[in-house]
């Protein structure tokens, strides 16, 4: 039986406010835009798209050139001494993989930058399949692609914003809450809300 445990990066495996907020703040202060902290957290985890449109409203196509290429190199640049993830995410990694379990990514960025950011924060190694915005236009497309790729009899989606557990629920598989991320009140009703990354290993046994 093939069992897979699909976890969100931002926020349930990195933490992305340790570099992505001064990153945000640079790209920003070139603009001379000035938004506090919580407003940038409170992006961490949507697209791309949908980061400029809370932002700005829109960008004219040279302007959003600039300003993703900005971002890039701000995050690349504060990711090399920065770039952690959350406590026990290791561990609880590496304890799926021994038990048997499949792990996949499904974000909503595109392939590279996923691949960037497990790099930097150590992880690479544990994920076998990466879902990501080159799959489908959302969350959604994006589980619905990796159930038929994979395969899987059994799985279920660990994440800490709403598009997480709205992604789960549409393709009928059980949602671990992680409210140690960036939004732990929009996954209050998870089947499963865990307070420490530690904590999901017990919730994935319990639900799959």
């Amino acid at each position: 039986m093939k069992r897979y445990v699909i976890f969100d990066i931002d926020g349930t495996l990195n933490r992305t406010d340790l570099y992505a907020v001064e990153a945000y703040q640079k790209a920003l202060a070139k603009r001379n835009w000035n938004i506090g902290r919580e407003e940038i957290i409170s992006c961490i985890g949507l697209s791309p798209s949908a980061i400029v449109n809370r932002l700005f409203g829109s960008l004219e196509n040279d302007e959003l050139e600039t300003w993703r290429r900005d971002i890039r190199e701000y995050e690349s640049i504060l990711m090399k001494d920065r770039a952690r993830p959350f406590d026990g995410v290791e561990q609880t990694l590496a304890a799926l993989k021994q038990a048997g379990y499949g792990l996949a990514i499904c974000s909503n960025a595109f392939a590279g930058h996923i691949e960037s950011v497990l790099t930097a924060i150590g992880l690479c190694q544990y994920f076998d399949t990466i879902g990501s915005l080159n799959l489908g236009a959302d969350k959604i497309e994006v589980i619905r692609k990796l159930s038929h790729h994979t395969g899987w009899d059994k799985a279920c989606m660990v994440g800490d914003r709403i598009f997480d557990i709205q992604a789960a629920r549409a393709n009928g598989i059980p949602f671990i809450g992680c409210e140690y991320g960036y939004a732990p009140e929009e996954i209050q009703d998870a089947d499963v809300v865990v307070r420490e990354a530690a904590e999901i290993y017990g919730a994935v046994e319990t639900l799959i």
